[in-house]
């Protein structure tokens, strides 16, 4: 992690399973998994809509992102917000603090190269998350989206059962819901279900809009401002922490990718603390509770 100014501050804390939006009369539709082979057409029923949705993507899940630029480019130039999903789509909680971060940061390295920004929202895959993954996330600057509608679409949407999802979403909207998951990644998902729940928000009066917006943060802070160190990640982190900030800045090998720590004794750059989980950072989230000083110190 290279700085503070490198995560935009916006109004949505990082760090927190969020699951509903707080701007009234709008709803979030979210698509998970992609992009793949439908989700140009999901871009094409949303514009012929005028809404906006938020795309959470992989990087290796169905097909690989690298050959999706142009889909990725449509994304933000017709106004939808992209967030993460991970590279690879895991069980965050079964990973370790490194395996996370690396998670994180392949997606950010390809987006960067894509569309020439990263995401600061994510959604962890299978809604599978801790304590210790919101605070990972918390130190690689995410807002952590979950959502207060499961359509289950990935169980129902063949032209036989499509309508259990359909019936899942209207369900959800009347309880109160405003951030749906659905996934682009789904021919039924997107040719059945999509076109339904369009008419169900139409009818309901709601506006559809990006999670951004939403929750009320401009779109300036949906993505991160430069990019994290464009290196190779090898190192574990440690959960040791020392007694005592040495008097000094820590010398020796300057982590890869804002590793910290770990059997290899990487620290971090100078200003910069490694936090309990082995990244290096200078927010409150790295220099708190759990600052690892024999491998960096905060100014």
């Amino acid at each position: 992690i290279t700085s503070a100014s490198a995560v935009p501050t916006g109004t949505v804390p990082v760090g927190q399973a969020i699951f509903k939006c707080n701007v009234p009369g709008v709803i979030a539709l979210s698509f998970d998994d992609g992009p793949f082979d439908y989700t140009e057409k999901a871009m094409d029923l949303l514009k012929a809509a005028g809404m906006h949705g938020t795309f959470f993507v992989n990087g290796q899940n169905y097909g690989n992102i690298y050959d999706r630029g142009s889909t990725l480019q449509r994304m933000l130039r017709e106004g939808h917000q992209i967030g993460s999903h991970t590279w690879s789509h895991p069980f965050l909680t079964s990973l370790s603090a490194a395996a996370v971060q690396k998670q994180m940061v392949d997606v950010e390295n390809a987006l960067y190269t894509l569309v020439g920004k990263a995401p600061t929202y994510m959604r962890p895959p299978y809604f599978d998350y801790n304590q210790t993954t919101l605070d990972i996330m918390g130190e690689l600057g995410y807002k952590v989206i979950i959502a207060d509608i499961d359509t289950r679409d990935w169980a129902t949407n063949n032209a036989t059962n499509y309508h259990t999802a359909v019936n899942n979403f209207r369900e959800g909207v009347a309880k109160g819901g405003s951030i749906s998951l659905m996934h682009d990644v789904h021919a039924g998902s997107i040719n059945l279900i999509l076109p339904e729940v369009i008419k169900i928000v139409l009818d309901k009066g709601l506006r559809a809009v990006t999670v951004g917006e939403c929750l009320g943060e401009v779109p300036s802070k949906w993505y991160r401002a430069s990019p994290r160190p464009q290196t190779s990640f090898t190192p574990q982190p440690t959960s040791a922490t020392s007694t005592g900030p040495p008097r000094t800045q820590p010398t020796g090998v300057v982590g890869p990718d804002g590793a910290c720590g770990g059997t290899n004794k990487y620290v971090c750059g100078t200003g910069f603390c490694c936090s309990q989980y082995g990244f290096c950072g200078s927010s409150d989230q790295y220099c708190g509770a759990g600052c690892q000083p024999l491998f960096g110190l905060c100014n």
